[in-house]
Protein backbone atom coordinates (compact mmCIF):
# COMPACT_ATOMS: atom_id res chain seq x y z
CA UNK A 1 0.00 0.00 0.00
CA UNK A 2 1.33 3.37 -0.94
CA UNK A 3 0.08 6.65 0.49
CA UNK A 4 -0.05 9.69 -1.79
CA UNK A 5 -0.16 13.40 -0.94
CA UNK A 6 -3.94 13.43 -0.79
CA UNK A 7 -3.91 10.54 1.71
CA UNK A 8 -1.34 12.37 3.87
CA UNK A 9 -3.46 15.53 3.89
CA UNK A 10 -6.56 13.52 4.86
CA UNK A 11 -4.68 11.74 7.68
CA UNK A 12 -3.36 15.08 8.95
CA UNK A 13 -6.88 16.54 8.89
CA UNK A 14 -8.32 13.55 10.77
CA UNK A 15 -5.50 13.74 13.32
CA UNK A 16 -5.90 17.52 13.51
CA UNK A 17 -2.24 18.02 12.73
CA UNK A 18 -1.14 21.02 10.73
CA UNK A 19 1.54 20.12 8.21
CA UNK A 20 3.17 22.24 5.56
CA UNK A 21 3.23 21.17 1.92
CA UNK A 22 7.01 20.89 2.12
CA UNK A 23 6.69 18.25 4.88
CA UNK A 24 4.37 15.95 2.94
CA UNK A 25 7.03 14.00 0.98
CA UNK A 26 9.01 13.15 4.14
CA UNK A 27 5.87 12.15 6.04
CA UNK A 28 4.69 10.05 3.09
CA UNK A 29 8.03 8.25 3.00
CA UNK A 30 7.89 7.51 6.73
CA UNK A 31 4.27 6.31 6.66
CA UNK A 32 4.90 4.18 3.58
CA UNK A 33 7.85 2.59 5.39
CA UNK A 34 5.57 1.75 8.31
CA UNK A 35 2.93 0.34 5.96
CA UNK A 36 5.56 -1.82 4.22
CA UNK A 37 6.69 -3.15 7.59
CA UNK A 38 3.08 -4.04 8.47
CA UNK A 39 2.73 -5.80 5.10
CA UNK A 40 5.85 -7.85 5.93
CA UNK A 41 4.35 -8.83 9.27
CA UNK A 42 1.13 -9.91 7.56
CA UNK A 43 3.05 -12.36 5.36
CA UNK A 44 4.25 -14.41 8.35
CA UNK A 45 2.60 -17.85 8.50
CA UNK A 46 1.19 -18.33 11.99
CA UNK A 47 -0.82 -21.51 11.32
CA UNK A 48 1.66 -23.86 13.01
CA UNK A 49 2.25 -21.65 16.03
CA UNK A 50 0.66 -22.97 19.20
CA UNK A 51 -0.78 -20.55 21.67
CA UNK A 52 0.94 -20.58 25.01
CA UNK A 53 -1.21 -20.31 28.07
CA UNK A 54 0.36 -18.18 30.71
CA UNK A 55 -1.33 -17.81 34.03
CA UNK A 56 -1.11 -14.28 35.31
CA UNK A 57 -1.39 -15.61 38.84
CA UNK A 58 1.87 -17.49 38.43
CA UNK A 59 3.61 -14.34 37.18
CA UNK A 60 2.36 -12.02 39.89
CA UNK A 61 3.80 -12.36 43.36
CA UNK A 62 1.42 -11.18 46.04
CA UNK A 63 2.32 -10.58 49.63
CA UNK A 64 0.11 -10.45 52.66
CA UNK A 65 -0.84 -7.01 53.92
CA UNK A 66 0.74 -6.44 57.26
CA UNK A 67 1.22 -3.40 59.43
CA UNK A 68 4.90 -2.51 59.56
CA UNK A 69 4.68 0.71 61.55
CA UNK A 70 2.42 1.60 64.45
CA UNK A 71 -0.23 4.27 64.00
CA UNK A 72 1.37 7.69 63.84
CA UNK A 73 -1.83 9.74 63.93
CA UNK A 74 -0.91 11.50 67.15
CA UNK A 75 2.60 12.36 65.91
CA UNK A 76 1.25 13.69 62.62
CA UNK A 77 -1.50 15.74 64.30
CA UNK A 78 1.13 17.45 66.45
CA UNK A 79 2.01 19.42 63.28
CA UNK A 80 -1.58 20.60 62.80
CA UNK A 81 -2.45 24.12 63.98
CA UNK A 82 -5.89 22.78 65.02
CA UNK A 83 -7.08 19.17 65.22
CA UNK A 84 -10.50 17.70 66.03
CA UNK A 85 -11.53 14.03 66.23
CA UNK A 86 -8.12 12.77 64.99
CA UNK A 87 -8.27 14.97 61.86
CA UNK A 88 -6.80 18.27 60.70
CA UNK A 89 -9.28 21.08 61.28
CA UNK A 90 -9.49 23.61 58.46
CA UNK A 91 -11.61 26.73 57.98
CA UNK A 92 -14.92 26.30 56.23
CA UNK A 93 -14.61 27.36 52.56
CA UNK A 94 -18.16 26.71 51.32
CA UNK A 95 -21.04 28.69 52.74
Amino acid sequence: MSLNQQDIRKIATLARIKIEDSEIPAIAEQLNGIMNWIDQLNTIDLKNIQEEEVSLQSLMHEREDEITEPSQVEAILMNAPVAHHHMFAVPKVVE
